[in-house]
């Protein structure tokens, strides 16, 4: 009336409430950012990239190996970035757990509809649906409707499809499909990548791997299998140029004081007890034993070798004529003493600075406990002896090199693994082809309205729709 707005009634004017997110369109996207292509080529780059890293840089090492190759500042961010033991990161784990939720995402949005499809009715469709697909004809044929239905459907069958049929007032309906399998082969692959990736986290959490060191005749015990395991035999098989053909170990678990098995190994023919794999995995000189040394006994005034012996590991030895008993008590394959400790021991497991101890008594006034090196023979001097000794040569104790290993979750990988294959093979070899025909009575006979679909390979699908025409028209 005054020419004011009238306040009452903008108050009472509603208002359109501000667009949100509910539940429903949160979980949708949530959906479609877990079921992404994006997001899964993300994840294998990554895990490609972190598993190169794993395998180049070695895992599981002592702090002074990658300190002496990286560099002390190389290895605190190793530290600090799980590089040393990247597969039991907690960032690793989550990727590989985010793959899960991608394969498992896809899976659930795409085959649910092609169960569906799988499942519905097929034969209970339209004129037009028949006329709007892509491969589609119009055929007339001689013969009433139920003939040509009952010729095209032996056809369908002798081609490999299963058919369904209705007949209705004024057309009968054919439906023929093939190759469905050709569609769960893709949905069994994406789900194989979860099942492969929980096998691996649980062997890689409740499994362990570790290499031993082993002597012929000797018996181990196996914490974790809580039995032993004895080293029967070791050998090795040569060709006849000299080269290596294979390395063998006899072993037998002992569990409660017997005997439960015994098997010969060797590479790719592991030994397996309570699932505990034992694999044939190297071989070498020992570094703390020997089978036989042999010794060049020296007068010491003429500096002349009297005798020439080989004394066996641990056993003693007499020299009646000389009036010696020598025994080869100890070896270390690399020489060190620790001058806190007053020990011996080797610094590596090579061969570098080898030398034995020996027992010597000699005409019982003389009992010594020498240590005799091989590349410096006159370095100790026996006292009272009229003897010196020296090492010439010896043949090392092999030891055979075992891959233990366990593994829970290598079944699941293998299942995984199958699943991958078969699907792969299924839906690159099997497609899935479907045919409708609509027969409808004609003046001249029948017409048969044919439309059909392929979910791959279209260039042979149209050569077969041409092929099936061309049949049609013989009818």
């Amino acid at each position: 009336m005054n020419g004011q707005p009238d306040a009452t009634a903008e108050r009472e004017t509603p208002r359109n409430p501000a667009p949100g997110l509910g539940w429903e369109e949160f979980s949708r996207e949530l959906v479609e950012f877990f079921a992404s292509i994006k997001l899964a080529m993300f994840l294998f780059l990554f895990i490609a990239v972190t598993a190169t890293i794993g395998t180049v840089i070695q895992q599981g090492e002592r702090p002074e190996t990658y300190i002496q190759e990286y560099g002390e500042n190389a290895y605190r961010w190793f530290l600090r970035l799980g590089i040393t033991d990247v597969y039991h990161t907690w960032w690793f784990t989550s990727l590989l757990g985010l793959l899960c939720v991608n394969s498992l995402t896809c899976f659930y949005k795409r085959f649910p509809s092609v169960w569906r499809s799988m499942k519905q009715d097929k034969v209970s469709v339209s004129m037009a649906f028949v006329k709007g697909m892509k491969q589609q004809a119009e055929i007339p044929v001689r013969g009433d409707k139920e003939a040509v239905a009952q010729s095209l459907a032996q056809h369908f069958i002798e081609r490999g499809y299963r058919v369904l049929a209705k007949n209705e007032a004024g057309e009968v309906t054919v439906y023929a499909t093939k190759g469905v399998l050709g569609r769960v082969g893709a949905h069994m692959a994406h789900l194989s990548a979860t099942v492969i990736v929980v096998g691996g986290l649980l062997g890689s959490y409740y499994g362990f791997q570790e290499f031993g060191v082993c002597l012929e005749g000797q018996t181990y015990h196996i914490p974790r299998g809580d039995f032993d395991l004895k080293v029967d035999k070791f050998w090795i098989d040569y060709h006849e140029n000299g080269a290596v053909k294979s390395y063998n170990s006899t072993l037998t678990v002992i569990e409660g004081g017997r005997p439960q098995l015994t098997k010969t190994i060797t590479v790719n023919d592991p030994l397996v007890y309570k699932g505990i794999w034992f694999y044939q995995s190297s071989y070498g000189d020992a570094w703390d034993q020997i089978e036989i040394a042999r010794l060049n006994i020296k007068d010491k005034e003429s500096d002349k070798i009297i005798k020439t012996v080989d004394l066996e590991w641990q056993k003693e030895q007499a020299i009646d004529e000389l009036k010696l008993k020598l025994a080869l008590t100890d070896f270390v394959a690399d020489f060190a003493f620790n001058s806190t400790e007053k020990k011996v021991y080797s610094k590596t497991v090579e061969h570098a600075n080898p030398a034995i101890k020996l027992t010597v008594n000699e005409r019982s006034t003389v009992d010594a406990t020498p240590w005799i090196f091989y590349q410096f023979p006159d370095l100790f001097d026996i006292k009272d002896s009229k003897y010196q000794f020296e090492l010439i040569g010896y043949k090392p104790k092999k030891y055979t090199g075992l891959q233990i290993a366990k593994n829970p979750g290598i079944n699941i990988v293998w299942l995984g693994s199958t699943m991958i294959v078969v699907g792969i093979t299924l839906s690159s070899f099997i497609y899935h082809r479907r045919l409708w025909t609509k027969i409808v009575s004609s003046e001249q006979g029948s017409t048969v309205h044919l439309g059909g679909t392929t979910h791959k390979s279209q260039i042979d699908f149209q050569k077969e729709f041409r092929k099936l025409t061309e049949k049609i028209r013989t009818f």
